[in-house]
C-alpha cells in the first residue's frame, strides 16, 4: 500500500496506473492483517499475460522477496481467486474460492449455490439447511424426507457414482476406549449381544457427515454389499465390541433424590473438606493413597472425569445431569477429590487407567476413623513420603 508498490511508482507504465488493486487480508479481532497477496484488475482489451510477465520478479524493496504474479480467474464481487480449471496449479488451493453454480464469475461465499438433495435432487429449502451449516459446508446433503428414508438412502449408496466405492471394509482402525475387563462387563450388561437397531434410525442419522458413508477411510463407512439394515447392525456391533464409557452400577436408581438428600450430600462434602483441611489451592492432610479390604485407593485431586460409585453420590450426579444438562458434571464433579482403585495411569485415557471403582472424599471421610488416630501422610513438594493404612472397609 506504500508508494513502493508497482502501481504507485511513477516510473511504471500507464497500464498499471489505470488498474485497480485489491489487497487481501485476514480479519482478526485485533485488526486486519494482510495475506501478502492481492489482485490487479483491468478494464478493456488489456493483455493480462504481458502485464503479469512485466511485473513478475520485481522487488518492492531489499527487505522483501520479489513479487510473483500470474493471471487467474477471480470473483467479480470480492476479488478472491476462484478454483477453476484455468486457475494456475501453483496457487495455494487453500486460498481459492469455489465458483457458484449460479454464476461462474462469482464465488460461493458471495453467491451461494442452491443445495440439492443427494437422493431426490430437489432443492433444499432454508429450513432444511441445518441452521446455516449446509450453506457453508461442501458436504453432501439430504432433504428432511430422504433423511428418514432407508430405501432412498440405499439407492443413493449404490447409484452409478457411489457404487464405484466398492470396499467391503473400512481401513479405519479404532483403538479400544476401555480396558478389556470393562469391555467384557459392558457386553454382559447388554445381554451378551448387540441391541437391534431402532426402526426410525437410518444410515444418514448414524453419521455426522453423509460423505463419510462413502469414504473407506472413515469410521462411518458404509461397506459395499450391505443394505441399510445390515449397515445399522454393523454399527451396533462396533459399539458393542468397543463401548466408549462404563455404565454405572444400577443400584443408584433405587435412591430417591429429595431436597433432604441433596442437602445432606452438600453437608457431607463440606464436612469432609473441613476434616482434611482440603481446598482447591491446598491439599491439606488428605492421604495420597489408602489400603482397605485388600484394595489400594489412589487420590485423584486434579481436574478429572471420575464420579463416585456409591449409590447416593451417583444418584445425586445423575439427578444434576438431568436437571442442568451437564453443568454440575463439568463444573463441580470434576473438582471433587476422588479415590480410585484403577491400577493404571489415572491421568491418561480410560483404557490406560484400567478397570476399577471410585469413592469421593465424602465417602472416604465416613469410612476412615478420626484422622488423628492414623499415621499421617506427609508431602514434600507434592511427593508422598509415608503411607496411610486402615482395616476398615470403604
Amino acid at each position: 500500500m506504500s508508494d513502493k508498490a508497482p502501481h504507485r511508482r511513477k516510473s511504471e507504465t500507464t497500464l498499471l496506473c489505470v488498474s485497480e488493486f485489491h489487497l487481501h487480508y485476514y480479519q482478526w479481532s485485533s485488526g486486519n492483517e494482510t495475506t501478502g497477496e492481492g489482485v490487479y484488475t483491468f478494464h478493456g482489451g488489456v493483455d493480462l499475460k504481458d502485464v503479469s510477465d512485466r511485473m513478475n520478479g520485481k522487488r518492492i524493496d531489499k527487505k522483501h522477496s520479489p513479487i510473483q504474479t500470474c493471471v487467474a480467474p477471480i470473483c467479480f464481487n470480492c476479488h478472491f481467486p476462484l478454483d477453476c480449471e484455468d486457475t494456475p496449479s501453483h496457487l495455494p488451493r487453500g486460498n481459492l474460492e469455489k465458483a457458484s453454480t449460479l454464476n461462474k464469475h462469482v464465488c460461493e461465499m458471495c453467491l451461494p449455490s442452491p443445495i440439492h438433495c443427494c437422493c431426490c435432487d430437489t432443492i433444499l429449502p432454508d429450513e432444511d439447511s441445518h441452521s446455516g451449516y449446509a450453506r457453508t459446508s461442501r458436504d453432501i446433503h439430504a432433504c428432511s424426507s430422504c433423511w428418514k428414508d432407508r430405501d432412498n438412502q440405499e439407492k443413493w449408496r449404490y447409484n452409478d457414482k457411489n457404487k464405484l466405492t466398492n470396499a467391503t471394509t473400512s481401513s479405519y482402525v479404532e483403538e479400544p476406549y476401555l480396558s478389556d475387563e470393562a469391555i467384557e462387563r459392558e457386553k454382559v450388561l447388554m445381554g451378551g449381544e448387540p441391541p437391534k437397531p431402532c426402526s426410525d434410525i437410518t444410515p444418514f442419522l448414524e453419521t455426522c457427515r453423509i460423505k463419510d458413508l462413502i469414504d473407506p477411510k472413515s469410521r462411518d463407512y458404509w461397506p459395499s454389499g450391505m443394505n441399510a439394515q445390515q449397515y445399522l447392525e454393523h454399527k451396533e456391533m462396533m459399539r458393542f465390541n468397543n463401548p466408549i464409557e462404563e455404565t454405572p452400577d444400577e443400584s443408584w436408581r433405587e435412591v430417591e433424590v429429595t431436597e433432604e438428600v441433596l442437602a445432606q450430600y452438600s453437608q457431607d462434602l463440606q464436612s469432609a473438606y473441613e476434616k482434611f483441611n482440603y481446598s482447591i489451592e491446598y491439599r491439606g492432610t488428605l492421604p495420597a493413597e489408602i489400603v482397605a479390604a485388600e484394595c489400594k485407593y489412589r487420590l485423584v485431586d486434579q481436574c478429572h472425569g471420575f464420579t463416585c460409585d456409591s449409590p447416593v453420590c451417583q444418584a445425586v450426579f445423575q439427578n444434576y445431569e438431568e436437571m442442568d444438562g451437564g453443568a454440575f458434571g463439568a463444573l463441580v464433579a470434576t473438582g471433587i477429590p476422588i479415590f480410585t482403585t484403577r491400577p493404571g495411569n489415572i491421568h491418561g485415557t480410560a483404557r490406560e487407567a484400567g478397570f476399577g471403582h471410585e469413592r469421593c472424599i465424602a465417602c472416604v471421610s465416613k469410612a476412615l476413623p478420626d484422622y488423628h488416630e492414623l499415621h499421617r501422610t506427609h508431602y514434600t513438594n507434592s511427593v508422598k513420603i509415608s503411607r496411610v493404612t486402615t482395616d476398615r472397609k470403604l
